[in-house]
């Protein structure tokens, strides 16, 4: 079950890989968003030419907190130049620097090599918010990627079961590795639709650093005590992921244990395949009015697409009665979220629009249903996968 998943999403994801260009594409849709991915990853090769293969700034989307630090440590540094050093200066702006340093942190006896202590760093999340590695408390799974990198886009999907199934026991991190944080949130939320951690480091200060590769993905496997137990350069198997997994948590992973509860996963497979379907057919009608504008005027297509907008509003009810596994909640709310939008921001705009007799209107309506028909389809796998890989 879990192969079938893996394999239906990575062909959903061939769509944003160089070499996917070469197909002939579906659509006209289709054609313009492969062209803008393999420009930026062509820009993702090409910029480490002429800078120095660094994505920008390492504070880039800092949130309000850490800038605010950031501000304040800027203002007392003008203030020592101009008044002179001062203890209670001083020691002020040692903390600030302490706590705003970003990148590699330095441990006596860190290396990373497996039996040494984990390089310490602190990087910024995609949301702006800091993590420092050895503040956070149990076993690590540490992966180095990048949008570019083929391989580490095909197994994150796999990163994330595992990270599913554990449950939290072990805190599962991307690094990003020199690229800006809109490549970043693109790759890891609507590329890969990961729930984990994801940090950036677009000046590469780790793999310049504390982490050399040798080869992307890398991926370090490190122990409550922050001993790396093992190192893997490549793709990593999902059975593999599970026994290495397994071995930081002393306990085997994906077992029948711990098996998705029968009535949970039947209807939530039961959901997501009616609002696969339902969006297809919706999707067909959209097509119609766009072949041939004069459907608008036409009640039997306008009722279609109205009862279209009813079924969002009634699979979106039927799918918040659901109550996940603690472990699949975040996955649960991303489908749950996507449904939400359908049924209570795009229904109601298309049956606005077809009301009032406005194709306007319309058109932005469906290009918010595309939007987030994608957004559905990509938590839609990842969800439907865990379920399918516990079965």
């Amino acid at each position: 079950m879990a192969d079938n998943f893996l394999s239906r999403l990575r062909q959903k994801q061939q769509s944003f890989i160089l070499f996917t260009f070469l197909r002939r594409p579906y659509s006209t849709r289709d054609a313009i968003n492969r062209a803008l991915v393999v420009a930026a990853i062509a820009a993702a090769i090409v910029a480490p030419i002429f800078i120095g293969g660094r994505g920008g700034d390492a504070t880039e989307g800092a949130g309000e907190a850490f800038a605010s630090r950031l501000t304040e440590l800027e203002e007392l540094r003008e203030q020592r130049d101009q008044e002179g050093a001062s203890d209670e200066l001083d020691a002020r702006i040692a903390e600030l620097e302490a706590e705003t340093q970003l990148g590699y942190i330095e441990r006596d006896g860190d290396a990373s090599d497996k039996g040494a202590l984990a390089p310490d760093f602190r990087l910024l999340d995609l949301e702006g918010q800091p993590h420092r590695l050895s503040e956070i408390d149990g076993p690590i799974v540490l992966n180095f990627w990048a949008s570019w990198c083929e391989p580490c886009i095909e197994e994150m999907p796999e990163f994330e079961i595992v990270n599913q199934e554990t449950g939290g026991r072990v805190t599962f991190i991307g690094v990003n590795d020199g690229e800006s944080l809109e490549t970043a949130r693109q790759f890891a939320y609507d590329v890969t639709g990961v729930t984990y951690l994801v940090l950036l480091d677009p000046t590469k200060s780790m793999t310049d650093g504390p982490y050399p590769l040798v080869g992307r993905p890398t991926t370090y496997f490190i122990g409550s005590d922050g001993i790396i137990n093992e190192l893997r350069v490549g793709i990593v198997a999902l059975e593999t992921l599970r026994e290495l997994v397994g071995d930081l948590i002393g306990e085997e992973v994906g077992s029948e244990e711990e098996a998705v509860p029968e009535d949970y996963g039947e209807a939530t497979l039961n959901i997501l395949d009616s609002a696969r379907a339902n969006f297809a057919v919706a999707a067909e009608q959209i097509q119609r009015w766009r072949d041939d504008p004069s459907v608008f005027g036409d009640p039997g297509w306008q009722r279609n697409m109205e009862a279209q907008t009813r079924v969002w509003s009634d699979l979106h009810e039927q799918f918040l009665g659901l109550t996940p596994p603690q472990q699949w909640g975040d996955l649960h709310e991303k489908v749950a979220d996507a449904l939400a939008q359908m049924a209570n921001a795009t229904g109601p705009l298309v049956r606005d629009a077809l009301a009032a007799e406005n194709e306007g209107g319309l058109q932005t309506a469906i290009a918010l249903f595309e939007s987030f028909r994608e957004i559905f389809a990509i938590a839609a796998d990842n969800l439907g996968g865990v379920i399918e890989a516990q079965q």
